[in-house]
């Protein structure tokens, strides 16, 4: 569903932080691509939070790239979204859930 949207390219060697900054891009852009999913194409960070069950402020740190989310949130975003995690987390997004 959203393998279009969430592909990017990994280089062999990223460093942890730009390992954080593409998952950040690609979270960003399953929340786009999610509102848009769902009927509401201007879905924000605060919008989504709220459906995980998160604080605004954490989760926005996952989308600036300062932290990593714990397995539940990735959980929580699998749950939501039906996204496949492997692709979200590492860019392999084709290979299908």
């Amino acid at each position: 569903m959203f393998a279009r949207l969430l592909h990017m390219k990994r280089s062999r060697h990223m460093t942890a932080s730009e390992t954080r900054s593409a998952f950040a891009v690609r979270l960003r852009m399953l929340r786009e691509a999610y509102g848009r999913e769902i009927g509401i194409p201007g879905l924000t960070q605060r919008e989504f939070a709220e459906m995980l069950g998160l604080e605004t402020e954490r989760y926005s740190t996952y989308e600036r790239g300062t932290r990593e989310p714990p397995l539940s949130v990735l959980a929580s975003i699998r749950a939501l979204t039906s996204v496949n995690l492997n692709g979200l987390i590492a860019g392999d997004i084709d290979k299908a859930a």
